[in-house]
């Protein structure tokens, strides 16, 4: 029969693609035999039959009602989805569509790069990149049987079992393995379904909800003082949420993690200080009678090469409920990926926690990776969970091997303390007592069902530290090696925001996000009082909604003296930080002109695109008329530049959210 001339993203070319890479990779699933499948446009002499049954009889593909294929159909974002999560083995076929697979599918990676809607169709290069998407899973996926093979091979030949170099205390046996959760797409090679997102059956999952930041008269509160946040936890959490098809938890979403997730194209600093600051007012995305201003910061970057020594002590929780797959296997696996980025100039220890607390390794140099890696992969989950014994032996380690460069430690948990002192104001206590010892805190959280969100932000914020959650493979990469030198490599702390705005330009504003990092305006001046760190080429973005001197107030005064200072400024910026190794404060300071924006930059359309999202997914009393539909138009239009896809993820993310409604 001779080939008709199809589009190149149609049902049909689509199809033959996805069959070469399967074949390429000897898939088990063409296997094709059933001739009772064909569909009613599709016959045995179409040349293109042998391509196309073997994905039908496999599920990958269906037809429509009326059993035609259609190959001249185009194929929508949603059934693309669908296409590559069955043809990667991650999900079977009688699951709830399109929302299963389109959360298995970005989950593991196959829907990276492609820049369609759920309900879009799909452009070439989305079909290519899907193509590649599902190629390199499955080579992965054959990389990661083949080595755990390999690795069980030498464990029966040898039977290996590491011992740990010190027990401290109590005992890491007993108790039982029965984890929350499972899922993420940490690939699990013994079971190639169990990557789709799924929740556990129980939730004691626990969150602090902060009260909402409301409007402030510049008369009579002139002053906004605030911590800088550099932690992302609530955002990858919130994926993690979306992909198990469910709306985040109350209390789960801070907005300024949502903002501070990405990367932005700020100016480095060219004036000797460790960060720059600059601005940018426009009107406001949720409120066209309101203005919106950003303030940013960038960090100054490190060469790798010219990094300080670390020393580094893994934390890691091997209690029973840290057994599941997106647990303890996936804690090793992260750890992994940071260990290949360090190098001799480090060193690692390492100590568990469970019923009590063991010192495995201490101060091995980093460069034995063999030695760590055996360390950490023989880990096993059991036990009770004693987390504050765990923190405080960390800490002796970190102090004993205490170096002329970065000392941190690094806490994977799930955060359910449930041995010895478990409450936030008694793990408060404990790291806000260490922290002047220069000992930094990375807490890394992991797992479902009984994740304790609140413990975890606390203790990475009074350890002048920061806080990520792991919710799979790719989140791993980019916190401890696409990032490593942002997660690790303060280059100033303590960093705090005051903002005075002027009367005569603002009769009201209000910070957006940043509700349990606000301080009172005395503490900017104390030295005492803590605040976040900066890390190495980090940035952090902050927004205040302004009702402009002109507009309607949401409040009334009878009350109030209305004379104020004329001036062009709409506000003055000051920001106090530290050396990372620094007892006084350096201030910085520049006033902030009312000059608006009539084409924003792509860095504040995407950044005020994840403040909206997060003032939805709170349902904000001040949400105005955000929607996830102006979501996904204004981040469409700032994505600019997204070397690994993270923005588009976003996009997708929002996108997908309209199935869990």
């Amino acid at each position: 029969m001779k080939t008709e001339i199809y589009n190149w993203t149609a049902r049909l070319p689509v199809s033959k693609l996805i069959y070469e890479v399967l074949e390429s990779e000897n898939s088990s699933i063409l296997n094709f035999d059933d001739t009772s499948l064909e569909f009613s446009d599709i016959n045995s002499d179409f040349w293109a039959y042998n391509y196309i049954m073997p994905l039908k009889n496999a599920n990958i593909i269906n037809g429509y009602e009326n059993q035609a294929f259609m190959p001249n159909e185009n194929i929508l974002f949603k059934e693309a989805a669908k296409i590559a999560a069955v043809s990667a083995g991650i999900i079977s076929t009688n699951k709830n569509y399109p929302l299963d697979y389109i959360a298995a599918a970005i989950d593991n990676g196959l829907m990276d790069g492609v820049q369609a809607l759920s309900e879009q169709a799909i452009s070439r290069s989305d079909a290519i990149n899907i193509a590649y998407n599902i190629k390199n899973f499955l080579n992965l996926k054959t990389e990661i049987s083949n080595a755990e093979k390999a690795k069980q091979d030498e464990t029966n030949n040898n039977n290996y079992n590491y011992t740990p170099q010190q027990s401290v205390t109590g005992s890491t046996s007993g108790g039982s393995g029965n984890g929350s959760g499972g899922g993420g797409s940490a690939i699990n090679s013994s079971n190639s379904t169990s990557s789709v997102p799924w929740y556990p059956s129980f939730d004691t999952e626990e969150y602090t909800k902060e009260d909402e930041n409301i409007f402030k008269n510049p008369l009579t509160s002139p002053f906004s003082t605030f911590s800088i946040d550099v932690d992302t936890a609530s955002y990858s959490n919130m994926r993690r949420f979306i992909l198990n098809g469910h709306m985040p938890k109350y209390g789960s979403i801070r907005t300024e993690e949502l903002i501070n997730y990405f990367d932005y194209d700020y100016p480095l600093p060219e004036d000797g200080t460790p960060f720059s600051v600059s601005s940018e007012t426009a009107v406001c995305p949720w409120n066209s009678d309101n203005k919106l201003t950003m303030i940013s910061i960038k960090g100054d970057e490190i060469p790798i090469e010219e990094r300080k020594p670390s020393n580094l002590v893994f934390l890691i929780d091997v209690s029973g409920s840290m057994f599941s797959e997106n647990k303890l296997p996936l804690v090793k696996k992260s750890l992994n990926l940071l260990l290949s980025r360090l190098d001799e100039r480090d060193t690692i220890s390492l100590v568990t926690y469970a019923n009590g607390t063991n010192i495995v390794l201490d101060s091995v140099n980093a460069s034995d990776k063999e030695t760590i890696k055996n360390a950490v992969f023989s880990l096993q989950a059991c036990g009770g969970t004693n987390g504050y014994d765990g923190i405080n032996k960390a800490y002796e380690l970190a102090e004993k091997n205490l170096k002329d460069g970065n000392n941190r430690i690094i806490l994977c948990t799930d955060g359910d303390f449930n041995i010895g002192p478990s409450s936030t104001t008694e793990l408060e206590q404990l790291v806000t007592e260490k922290r002047s010892k220069g000992i930094f805190v990375s807490v890394l959280g992991f797992g479902t069902g009984n994740y304790k969100d609140n413990r975890m932000e606390i203790l990475a914020d009074k350890g002048d530290g920061n806080y990520a959650y792991i919710d799979n493979i790719k989140e791993a990469k980019k916190v401890l090696a696409d990032e490593m030198i942002k997660t690790l490599y303060p280059i100033a702390k303590d960093v705090k925001l005051q903002v005075e705005f002027n009367p005569s330009k603002v009769k009201e504003y209000r910070l957006v996000g940043y509700e349990n990092r606000i301080l009172n305006n005395e503490d900017f001046e104390n030295d005492e009082k803590d605040a976040g760190e900066l890390g190495a080429g980090a940035v952090v973005t902050a927004f205040y909604e302004i009702v402009p001197a002109d507009g309607t107030e949401t409040q009334d005064f009878r009350y109030r003296d209305t004379n104020a200072k004329p001036s062009d400024e709409l506000m003055y910026l000051k920001i106090r930080y530290k050396d990372p190794d620094g007892t006084e404060s350096k201030l910085i300071e520049e006033p902030i002109g009312s000059n608006i924006n009539s084409n924003p930059s792509e860095n504040f359309k995407f950044a005020s695109a994840a403040a909206q999202l997060g003032m939805i997914l709170n349902d904000s009393e001040y949400k105005g008329s955000a929607t996830l539909e102006n979501v996904i138009k204004q981040a469409q239009s700032g994505v600019g530049e997204d070397e690994f896809g993270f923005k588009h993820e976003f996009i997708q993310l929002v996108d997908l959210i309209k199935y869990i409604n």
